[in-house]
């Protein structure tokens, strides 16, 4: 059965120049999604650190919605309200769309044909897409045509597990702002366009493409715990000598005491013994890492 997930934050924009303005702001190429695809994408600050990363939706010529991975869909639109000078674009938050993880036979029954790679499939009021990974998931935005198990605590933690298996990271607030695209493994999504023209971090993603020097990645660990660290916990190499190495994204349990984290970590850390600050953890492994 599929579960209902949390509510999404979805922002909207829509108008005559919605693709010229969410060109010019996010750093992947908006102008070049054909209309009923998807792509990832992101708001960068003008020092390049991500702001909000989210799946950006075309569903018309006219008319984008970004659904967001973690953050709030007010708070951005009131952000970017401020760039719309003349633009012919209007903003809003979307509130009362709900949001379904599903199976492939769920997924078939609710829309008729299955979305693939970067498409959306529309049918009756909702919308869905495939979500990347190993796993076979599909989400639905808006109702799934059939009734929905309220999203256990169990079933979330399964659902969040996949997210961390794929790669997929969510933006907790104590993250926004706060780390660069390529730490987020965002260039192996295909989110980053360094060739695009002008928008806000630009400077710094085509600076960091051409000539090198990042050194800190997005990496999968195992490790045993009684409580899950939070987002923005950091992490410490404690061999040779003690230094702070990398920052936990997301976490979710395998099973009791045991747990798998999303965490952006110095790529010379990546071999190195860990601890993480303020939290009891033992047996601390990187188990593979998202280039």
């Amino acid at each position: 059965m599929s579960i209902a997930l949390p509510q999404p934050q979805l922002l909207q924009i829509t108008g005559a120049d919605a693709v010229a303005f969410a060109h010019a702001q996010f750093c992947n190429d908006v102008i070049a999604l054909p209309n009923g695809h998807w792509q990832w994408n992101a708001w960068l600050s003008p020092q390049g650190r991500v702001r909000f990363f989210f799946l950006l939706l075309r569903d018309t010529e006219d008319s984008l919605r970004l659904l967001l991975r973690g953050g709030d869909a007010r708070a951005m639109c009131a952000a970017l309200a401020r760039f719309v000078f003349r633009a012919k674009v209007s903003l809003h938050a979307i509130v009362d769309v709900p949001a379904f993880g599903c199976s492939e036979e769920e997924a078939l029954t609710a829309l008729g044909t299955l979305p693939h790679g970067d498409t959306l499939v529309c049918r009756s009021g909702s919308t869905g897409l495939r979500l990347p990974g190993s796993s076979q998931r599909w989400l639905l935005l808006g109702s799934p045509g059939a009734a929905a198990a309220p999203a256990s605590d169990v079933a979330m933690n399964h659902w969040r597990l996949h997210d961390i298996r794929a790669g997929l990271p969510e933006l907790a607030p104590a993250l926004e702002d706060q780390l660069l695209p390529q730490w987020l493994g965002l260039g192996r999504l295909d989110a980053i366009n360094v060739r695009k023209g002008c928008y806000p971090g630009q400077e710094i993603m085509a600076r960091l493409h051409f000539k090198g020097g990042n050194k800190r990645g997005l990496y999968r660990i195992q490790l045993g715990c009684d409580a899950l660290p939070a987002p923005g916990t950091v992490l410490v190499t404690t061999t040779p000598t003690a230094m702070e190495s990398g920052i936990v994204v997301m976490a979710a349990w395998t099973s009791v005491g045991q747990a798998e984290v999303l965490a952006v970590l110095a790529d010379a850390a990546a071999a190195d013994s860990l601890s993480i600050e303020s939290a009891t953890a033992s047996d601390i492994k990187v188990v593979s890492g998202f280039a």
